[in-house]
């Protein structure tokens, strides 16, 4: 919820719709969203921003019908198998949550959820927090003009990812850290943040962290949040599984800048600085980088194998 304020308020002109999804994808595991804004006369909608869902569906929802017409009427969220889903429309299919985006009283568009992460068993109740923060704190996301949707993308890394009985599967949320003596596929959802994957080659044990920042912001301690913290805490994790450093090999992914480019002569993005960061610490401790997918403006879904440090990467591109 700390992040997902921080976020907010740190928005420039023209990224609050950005900053909607990072937090909807990012902090809750979301892989299908939209962001409608409701047009004058609340007749039909337009995309503020959206992922992974297809043109043609998301043509369908731009008519306010069904539970999301019925959300932006009254104003009143929807979460499925908390509240009543009578009126469905068919493109509806697999609607997770709809809530209003309000500024004062009056409904200026909704956020739709569609699909999350197979490892998420429904909202939790932190999930749902954070939708009623974007409810009232997201107005600006759709008062912007549309910057584009975000429509699937074929993977740029295309490893053949098996999945034997004894895999085990974890969703790293943003901040986290985890290291695995036994076969372990993680999955997280990148934006800005960077995911460094360590393994051994010869233990067959490796482990993955999701930094947002690259250092602690002044007066806070440091955490698994921050990468000069996260990147040493992983190494240590991993040391205590056995590993010795001349034997890890790195993959890096992720810092996208998702609100844009920079203009020329800008100082370096938040996903830049986390990049390179992880570069730098790693170059330092002598752990080779032996693959990486990092910057751009799309988000990324990464699937990491403990075991032999195969990954897949999904990247979420604008479109």
């Amino acid at each position: 919820m700390a992040a997902a304020l921080q976020r907010l308020k740190d928005i420039r002109p023209g990224e609050a719709a950005g900053a909607v999804g990072e937090i909807v994808s990012q902090l809750m595991g979301c892989e299908e969203h939209v962001l409608l804004a409701l047009e004058p006369g609340g007749e039909r909608f337009v995309v503020s921003s959206a992922m992974g869902l297809p043109p043609e569906r998301l043509q369908a929802l731009l008519v306010p019908t069904g539970i999301v017409g019925q959300v932006a009427r009254h104003g009143v969220p929807y979460v499925i198998g908390r509240t009543s889903s009578v009126g469905a429309a068919p493109h509806e299919a697999g609607l997770t949550a709809c809530i209003p985006i309000l500024s004062g009283r009056q409904v200026r568009g909704v956020l739709a959820l569609f699909r999350m992460l197979p490892q998420k068993r429904g909202l939790s109740d932190e999930d749902l927090e954070l939708l009623d923060l974007l409810r009232v704190q997201g107005a600006a996301a759709v008062s912007e003009p549309r910057q584009g949707f975000i429509a699937p993308y074929e993977p740029q890394l295309s490893y053949p990812l098996g999945e034997p009985a004894s895999l085990r599967t974890v969703y790293l949320e943003p901040g986290g850290l985890m290291a695995a003596s036994r076969p372990t596929e993680v999955t997280t959802i990148l934006g800005s943040c960077v995911s460094v994957c360590l393994w051994d080659e010869r233990l067959r044990v490796g482990g993955m962290n999701h930094f947002l920042l690259p250092t602690a912001p002044y007066g806070q301690a440091q955490s698994s949040r921050h990468g000069d913290a996260a990147i040493p805490m992983l190494l240590r994790e991993l040391e205590r599984l056995g590993s010795q450093r001349s034997n890890l090999r790195a993959k890096v992914f992720g810092g996208a800048h998702m609100a844009g480019l920079s203009a020329p002569g800008a100082a370096l993005t938040l996903g830049e600085r986390n990049a390179e960061l992880a570069r730098r610490l790693l170059g330092e401790v002598g752990i080779a980088i032996v693959a990486e997918d990092l910057g751009g403006r799309a988000g990324r879904k990464l699937r990491f194998r403990t075991d032999d440090g195969m990954a897949l990467v999904k990247t979420l591109r604008a479109g």
